[in-house]
């Protein structure tokens, strides 16, 4: 009887189980179709998709838990290759913020407003606010995206106040602040060797991940997964992503930090 009665509150602990899990399966796999449908678009330029290959689009809003009605920051969005699949993953009910500071929009002012022309992505609020901090609402973002774009804040530029590095602790305090309590923060960047300083990403276009690490969590920011997906072991961490021998294959960590 004992033998039996344990089965039988085994089968219900399963059913028990498997009720409450079905309609989180069901959901997870509604936000991986709505993901896949925003890259799948045939509305995207065929010069994103064409990149989708070496970025993983799919894998990485996967990653980053981009779902229906989230409401996400694309810092330094730059051309919007990620605004524009955030968009349409996000839908009617979320929204995107465009952001791009004073040295970005310096480059992309020029090109960046084909993009959204004509109400394209109606749910994008552009932020060109000539400053890397973010004048959005406090506690008002899910996500965020910092997509091959940390390290330019060691990229001497005169755009920047002062031409030199930017404040970074300033600006994390600011993404901090705008993040919702348990809102993540997805990091992508070019890999540089250990131990590289701040002339060396200005030099190189990459970044160390330990600095990244240390600076998000000096405000506040908890590493919460990483991923190697987009890591390629074959990168020697010294040539610039713009240089031919290495463009589009350069090894990038994928960190995601929680508030």
């Amino acid at each position: 009887m004992m033998i039996r009665n344990s089965l039988r509150a085994g089968a219900a602990a399963l059913a028990l189980g498997a009720a409450f899990m079905g309609p989180v399966t069901v959901q997870a796999e509604h936000h991986a179709d709505a993901i896949q449908a925003a890259v799948n678009s045939p509305e995207r330029p065929a010069a994103d998709r064409a990149r989708d290959s070496q970025r993983k689009p799919a894998e990485i809003l996967e990653f980053a838990g981009v779902k229906p009605g989230t409401t996400v920051l694309d810092i330094n969005s730059a051309g919007g290759f990620y605004t524009e699949i955030l968009s349409r993953a996000v839908g009617e009910t979320g929204k995107v913020y465009a952001h791009n500071g004073a040295v970005y929009w310096a480059f992309m002012k020029e090109t960046e407003p084909a993009r959204y022309a004509e109400n394209r992505l109606p749910n994008v609020v552009q932020l060109h606010e000539n400053k890397e901090t973010f004048g959005i609402a406090a506690n008002s973002v899910d996500v965020a995206f910092s997509v091959l774009a940390y390290h330019d804040y060691y990229f001497s530029h005169e755009a920047r106040p002062g031409g030199g590095y930017e404040d970074v602790d300033a600006v994390l305090q600011s993404l901090y602040r705008v993040m919702k309590e348990g809102g993540k923060v997805l990091v992508i960047d070019h890999v540089a060797p250990a131990g590289a300083g701040p002339n060396d990403f200005d030099r190189l276009h990459r970044i160390d991940p330990n600095v990244v690490k240390a600076q998000m969590e000096s405000v506040g920011f908890q590493l919460v997964a990483e991923s190697d997906i987009l890591i390629n072991l074959g990168d020697s961490l010294t040539l610039s992503p713009f240089n031919a021998e290495i463009k589009g294959k350069t090894s990038r960590f994928v960190y995601l930090f929680e508030k």
